[in-house]
């Protein structure tokens, strides 16, 4: 889709100004979501968990929206909200969709919605909706994400322009955002010196300029100690770790490609986080999966040419998951019952099973098996199982 040059150079700079939330959260409201609102030519935005609050592991950034519509929202009519109704009933409100107000619920619906009378009419701004969903409920280890751009009822109407526009922002949004998520501990702190990404469970690379690797930590250091077709490859006089060998060539061409993007930020040409690489392993035995991400330029690790650019986090499928039953409990508010029974339900498919292995009533685990999938916003056992698997090696 080619857009002016006026355009592209407005673009890179957003893109640039996204990935710098990725370690640095502050930003997102002051500096980014501006930026954004900017870009997609919309007086405010909101940037957001929309199952979970800031306490139980959730976020919510906002621009140009009033305190007072905020609490409205959130503390009375999110339930009555029109629009997510109306996606939800038209399954609207999965991975990378962009939809436009009126896409869900005509213009006199709106109006005439107590939604509307009681809540949206608080806030100027609010009348128009452009939203998009960055992580649904079964994207690969991200809590549900939503963000969405409003404009006045008599404003300019959101059109093709701008949900184009949103297109090109949200893989570069769900890379930051992702990579944001991956950082958090339970206590809801991010991970940014290099001692603290030493002591999280996941594998995780840090890469410099040139695309190789110049910081692994130790599960990322024993995963490629492994010698199953995943390595470092380290030339003569080189200074860094080493460049990420994949083994074949067909397989190689896609990680230097993933690097490529990640480094160069291609506004045209990036894939959402959720994206995997896939580097199977020799035995046959599984896969390693590599998810790659730009790094802001002002980044907490020490960005610039000098410093890291880019990051990759690094598993072994063959690894048997461990889900923290804290992490849990902190990151979507289960019980200590429910998180134990979350977890048993990885292994055992029917109620009657988990009931058995944990000395329950099969009642029981089918009434704290609703109250699960209600706190995790999903509806089926897959979207349960990858929900929960997303959480896999976090620490509490």
């Amino acid at each position: 889709m080619p857009y002016p040059h006026s355009d592209l150079a407005h673009l890179s700079e957003t893109i640039g100004l996204i990935y710098e939330g990725s370690t640095d959260p502050s930003r997102w409201g002051t500096h980014i979501l501006p930026a954004m609102c900017d870009y997609v030519q919309a007086p405010g935005c909101f940037l957001f968990t929309p199952l979970h609050t800031p306490q139980s592991g959730g976020y919510a950034f906002t621009h140009g929206i009033g305190q007072e519509f905020l609490d409205l929202y959130v503390n009375k009519y999110q339930h009555m909200d029109i629009w997510t109704l109306a996606a939800m009933e038209r399954n609207l409100l999965t991975e990378g969709t962009i939809a436009i107000g009126e896409d869900h619920v005509s213009r006199e619906e709106l109006l005439a919605s107590e939604f509307y009378r009681n809540c949206l009419s608080v806030e100027p701004n609010a009348g128009q909706l452009l939203g998009s969903v960055v992580f649904d409920a079964s994207s690969q280890g991200a809590i549900p994400s939503a963000c969405s751009y409003i404009r006045p009822l008599d404003g300019p109407r959101f059109g093709e322009v701008e949900r184009q526009r949103q297109q090109l922002l949200l893989p570069h949004l769900s890379r930051a955002l992702g990579v944001m998520q991956r950082l958090r501990t339970a206590e809801l702190t991010l991970a940014t010196t290099l001692a603290s990404l030493n002591r999280l469970s996941s594998g995780i690379l840090l890469l410099d300029p040139r695309g190789h690797v110049a910081f692994a930590n130790a599960v990322a250091e024993d995963i490629l100690a492994q010698g199953g077709g995943l390595r470092l490859r380290r030339h003569a006089g080189d200074s860094s770790l080493g460049q990420i060998d994949a083994g074949g060539a067909a397989l190689q061409r896609a990680v230097n490609a993933a690097i490529e993007s990640a480094l160069q930020r291609d506004p045209y040409n990036t894939a959402h986080f959720s994206r995997s690489v896939l580097i199977p392993r020799p035995d046959g035995m599984g896969s390693y999966v590599l998810q790659f991400s730009a790094l802001g330029d002002q980044n907490e690790f020490g960005g610039g040419m000098s410093g890291f650019s880019a990051i990759a986090f690094i598993s072994d499928s063959t690894q048997r998951p461990q889900i923290d039953p804290a992490v849990l409990r902190s990151t979507y508010g289960l019980t200590a019952a429910e998180a134990s029974v979350a977890i048993t339900l990885l292994e055992h498919d029917s109620a009657k099973s988990a009931a058995q292995v944990l000395g329950v009533s099969p009642d029981t685990v089918r009434s704290q098996i609703r109250q699960i999938y209600a706190k995790l916003g999903v509806d089926t056992r897959t979207r349960f199982v990858k929900t929960v698997l997303g959480l896999a090696n976090r620490q509490p």
